[in-house]
């Protein structure tokens, strides 16, 4: 009876909250910044249509990134709500950061699925937002604000503990609210923790993973738990591979091969081609997703962070017929066999 009750309160507190908040779009009006006209024309575009409009104005999104990038952005994420506002309403690229978190919130709560399909929001990162007909969840969702979505998810999985996948805030707000939070490294857990590969049922939805490298470092060998989610038959058994920060060595993904309708890679570099194919721990997909894109918490490229005009260039190599580059706060539908 306390669990449920603490479970209303935290609902009614983080509703609360939100509705105090002047809104953010209203606001700009009072400010001059770039990022405000490339982003609503970057939402007129299409995530499955790469021209010439949507590369420029990627490319543009990049100019913002590199100059904030790592540093400035670290210090951004430790400021109050209303030093970090401001700087949003003033910095393109906190702006776009923002807008997407702005867009997918309002959207999850709002948008009503369609049986026999899904919608799919990528955030930021590797973070993705799925709902269905019956349910809805997060993969690696990370964001400043990241909490404010823990009333609409049913269950959060996380591939591995580095901050950029592995959001505090957003976990604690999903275990007051009774909700289970999936990972290979929170111990006190139980059942939803396991160093090893294992398979979980949450309402329609079915959960396998496989326990991977990070990167192939020989330092964290067994530190990604790569993820196949099965969403069930009111999706039309819409399915998604979400292979985190993992080396992409098929040896561990033999748990999670076979058919997929869409993989979750990183930014399209040659070793991501290991796992596509017939083989033995091999997926087949016709989809495949490029994420990672300018973490901001990372050096810009070749530092360390995945650069969209690197990614641009790694994306003609993808062994996968249709290779699609989504930027923050963008939505995919699975429908009848296909994205759209």
């Amino acid at each position: 009876m306390k669990k449920i009750l603490l479970s209303i309160v935290m609902l009614a507190f983080i509703h609360c909250s939100f509705a105090q908040k002047s809104s953010f779009e209203k606001d700009q009006k009072n400010y001059d910044n770039a990022g405000v006209e490339t982003i609503k024309r970057l939402n007129k575009t299409s995530p499955l249509i790469l021209n010439e409009d949507r590369l420029s104005l990627l490319k543009t999104i990049e100019t913002y990134s590199d100059p904030y990038s790592d540093g400035p952005f670290k210090e951004y994420l430790k400021k109050s709500e209303e030093e970090a506002e401001e700087l949003e309403h003033k910095e393109p690229i906190l702006y776009a950061y923002r807008m997407a978190f702005e867009k997918v919130l309002q959207e999850v709560k709002t948008t009503k699925v369609k049986k026999g399909t899904a919608s799919v929001w990528m955030l930021y990162n590797m973070g993705f937002v799925v709902k269905t007909a019956s349910g809805c969840f997060g993969i690696d969702v990370d964001h400043r604000l990241a909490e404010e979505l823990a009333p609409y998810l049913d269950f959060l999985y996380i591939t591995h503990n580095h901050g950029d996948h592995a959001n505090v805030k957003l976990i604690a707000a999903m275990k007051q609210l009774g909700k289970p939070v999936i990972t290979n490294f929170d111990v006190d857990n139980a059942p939803y923790f396991s160093t090893t590969a294992t398979s979980y049922k949450i309402g329609n939805f079915t959960l396998q993973t496989d326990i991977s490298d990070h990167l192939r470092s020989p330092d964290l060998p067994d530190f990604v738990a790569v993820v196949r989610i099965d969403c069930g038959d009111d999706t039309g058994n819409f399915s998604l591979l979400h292979c985190g920060d993992s080396g992409f060595d098929p040896k561990r993904f033999k748990k999670v091969q076979g058919p997929v309708d869409v993989v979750v890679l990183r930014w399209g570099a040659a070793r991501e081609n290991e796992i596509l194919g017939q083989g033995e721990g091999q997926v087949q997909t016709n989809y495949a997703v490029l994420s990672h894109l300018i973490e901001m918490r990372h050096k810009p490229y070749p530092k360390g962070q995945a650069s969209i005009t690197q990614t641009l260039k790694h994306l003609p190599n993808v062994k996968c017929e249709n290779t699609i580059l989504p930027f923050w706060g963008e939505r995919l539908v699975w429908e009848k066999g296909g994205l759209r």
